[in-house]
C-alpha cells in the first residue's frame, strides 16, 4: 500500500480541484489581456515568444504552453482549467517524492504533499487560468529538486532552466539546492544520496565523490542562470507602467512591506482568512499601522531564535531561509501592481512550511501515532472544507469581484468592480452599496476618487432619492480636478451632472 501513497496524493488533489473544470474565464482580471484577448497566443511566433516582455513577464515556456492549448482546444475554458489542474497534480506528486526522501516517512510525505496541494492559498494559482505560469513553473521547479536528489544534476539544471522560462520566481531554486547540501553536511536531511561531483554518465546521473565545500561547486551554473533571469525579469517589470516609483515610496515603507509579506504567508498558511483575489495596496506602509511594527517584531524574534538554535534544528533554519528568499522578490521591495500581498506568491514559498508540517507529523507519530495522524487528517479535512467553500469565487469575473469586495472592505478597486457587476445585473441598490463602501476608504486618502461621487449621484437618481442625488452631483462637480475637466469622459459626466441638476432645479 505504501508504494501507492503518491496515488492518494494525486486522487485527493484532483478531487479537490475538479470543480474548476466548470468555471469560466475571469475576463475582468488579467485572463482576457494575457491569454483570451492576446492575438499572439493564437499563432506560433517564435521571435515574440522568446523576446516579448508583454505584461511585464519574460516566460517563453508559458507562452508556448498557451499557444499549444489554444491550438488543441481553442478558448474552451474547461480545457484550460483542466491543464492547470493536471499540472498542479503533477507538482503535488513530485513534492510527495521529495518529502519522502527528506522525511523518510510515507504518512509524513503524504501530509506534506497534501498540505501543499489542497491548501486554500493554492486557489489563485490553480483556479485562475492566468496563473498557468505558476503551475507550469511548479512542475519544473519540483522536478529539478527531485532530479538533484537523485544525482542527475545536468537533468536538474535543464529542469531549472525550464522553470525559469515558465515564471521568473523559480530563480530561487539554487538557494533551495544550497540548503539541501548544507543540510546534508549538518545531518539534517534523510534523502539517501551520496556526495557526488558533476561528471555526467550515459544515464544522466553523476559519479564520484566531492567532500566538504566542493559539493557546492556544481551549483555555479544554477546561480549564473538565476542572475541572468533575475536581470531580465527586473527589466521586464519596468516595461509596464504599474511599478511603484521610488520617488513615491522610499526605502523605509518598502522594508515595512517586506516584513509584512514575510509574516503574512506563514500566518495565512496557519489561518487562511484572507482569500480575496486582490488584497489592495490602499495606503503606504507606515509605523502608525499596527500590522507593520508587529510584523517587524515577529521577523526580528524569528531571526534571533534561529540564530540561537540553528545547530540544534538545522532543518528549521534551512526551511526558514528558503521561505524568506522565495518571498523576497514579490514582497514589495520592488512594488508592482495594485496588490499589497497576493496568495499566489505562496506557491513556492510555502513548500518548506509543508515539509516542516510533514516532519512534525512524522516525529509526533513515533510517540503518539494515532493522535498525530488523526490530527493531521482533521487539519487537512478542515483545509479542504475552506478551499471548497471559497473556490466558487473563481467561477467568473463577477463572482470573483463580489467575493473580493465583501471580504476586503478597504479594497477600493474591488468595490468598484463589484459596483459594475451589480449595475450590469440591474441591482442599482447593490451598486450604490458597493460605491459607498469604496468612498469610505477613498475619501480618506490624499487623492479622493471623484468618479465615485458621480456614480453615487446617478444611482441615487435612479432610486428616486433626489435630495441625496443633488448633494452627490454637487460634490462631484466640486471635486473634479481642473486637469481632468477637458478629458472626454469627465467632460461628458460634468455636462450630464449639470443637466441633471438643472432638471431638478438645483443648479
Amino acid at each position: 500500500m505504501r508504494q501507492w501513497a503518491w496515488a492518494i496524493v494525486a486522487i485527493v488533489t484532483l478531487a479537490v480541484w475538479a470543480p474548476v473544470l466548470t468555471y469560466d474565464w475571469v475576463y475582468m482580471w488579467d485572463d482576457a489581456a494575457l491569454f483570451y484577448g492576446n492575438w499572439m497566443v493564437r499563432q506560433w511566433n517564435w521571435e515574440w515568444i522568446f523576446r516579448t516582455q508583454y505584461y511585464g513577464h519574460w516566460m517563453p515556456l508559458t507562452w508556448m504552453s498557451a499557444s499549444a492549448t489554444y491550438a488543441l482546444f481553442g478558448y474552451h475554458a474547461s480545457a484550460w482549467h483542466a491543464i492547470n489542474v493536471v499540472l498542479h497534480t503533477i507538482s503535488a506528486v513530485l513534492f510527495y517524492f521529495i518529502a519522502f526522501r527528506m522525511i523518510g516517512s510515507h504518512p509524513g510525505a503524504v501530509v506534506a504533499a497534501l498540505l501543499f496541494s489542497i491548501h486554500p492559498l493554492r486557489m489563485e494559482s490553480v483556479a485562475w487560468i492566468t496563473e498557468r505560469k505558476d503551475v507550469l513553473m511548479g512542475v519544473f521547479f519540483l522536478g529539478a529538486i527531485l532530479l538533484w536528489m537523485q544525482g542527475r544534476r545536468w537533468w536538474s539544471f535543464a529542469a531549472f532552466v525550464a522553470a525559469c522560462a515558465s515564471k521568473s520566481p523559480a530563480v530561487m531554486l539554487p538557494v533551495v539546492l544550497l540548503a539541501l547540501e548544507w543540510l546534508k553536511e549538518h545531518g539534517g536531511v534523510a534523502y539517501p544520496i551520496e556526495n557526488r561531483v558533476e561528471t555526467p554518465s550515459s544515464s544522466g546521473a553523476t559519479d564520484g565523490a566531492r567532500p566538504g565545500p566542493g559539493r557546492y561547486w556544481p551549483l555555479a551554473p544554477f546561480f549564473a542562470v538565476s542572475v541572468i533571469v533575475s536581470v531580465v525579469a527586473f527589466w521586464s517589470l519596468h516595461t509596464i507602467l504599474i511599478s511603484l516609483p521610488w520617488s513615491a515610496v522610499s526605502l523605509g515603507p518598502r522594508l515595512l512591506h517586506v516584513a509584512y509579506s514575510e509574516v503574512f504567508y506563514v500566518w495565512q498558511t496557519v489561518w487562511p482568512a484572507r482569500l480575496s483575489a486582490l488584497i489592495e495596496y490602499t495606503w503606504v506602509p507606515s509605523w502608525g499601522q499596527p500590522q507593520y511594527p508587529i510584523a517587524v517584531a515577529v521577523c526580528v524574534l524569528a531571526a534571533v531564535g534561529l540564530a540561537r538554535t540553528w545547530r540544534r534544528w538545522p532543518a528549521l533554519t534551512a526551511a526558514a531561509a528558503c521561505y524568506t528568499v522565495a518571498v523576497l522578490p514579490q514582497s514589495g521591495l520592488f512594488q508592482n501592481g495594485p496588490q499589497l500581498v497576493a496568495n499566489r506568491y505562496s506557491y513556492l514559498a510555502c513548500l518548506p512550511l509543508a515539509l516542516l508540517a510533514g516532519g512534525a507529523v512524522t516525529a509526533g507519530s513515533r510517540r503518539w501515532p494515532r493522535l498525530s495522524l488523526a490530527s493531521a487528517a482533521a487539519g487537512l479535512v478542515a483545509l479542504i472544507a475552506v478551499t471548497e467553500t471559497a473556490l466558487p469565487m473563481w467561477r467568473n469575473s463577477d463572482a470573483m469581484w463580489r467575493y473580493a469586495a465583501l471580504h476586503e472592505p478597504t479594497c477600493t478597486q474591488c468595490q468598484d468592480m463589484a459596483t459594475a457587476a451589480d449595475y450590469r445585473d440591474g441591482n442599482v441598490a447593490g451598486a450604490l452599496w458597493y460605491t459607498e463602501r469604496a468612498m469610505v476608504v477613498s475619501d480618506t486618502t490624499p487623492a479622493p476618487r471623484w468618479e465615485r461621487h458621480w456614480n453615487r449621484g446617478v444611482f441615487l437618481l435612479q432610486l428616486g432619492r433626489r435630495e441625496e442625488a443633488v448633494a452627490a452631483l454637487r460634490t462631484y462637480l466640486a471635486l473634479v480636478p481642473d486637469a481632468r475637466r477637458d478629458v472626454e469622459v469627465d467632460r461628458d459626466h460634468i455636462a450630464r451632472a449639470r443637466a441633471a441638476l438643472a432638471s431638478l432645479g438645483a443648479l
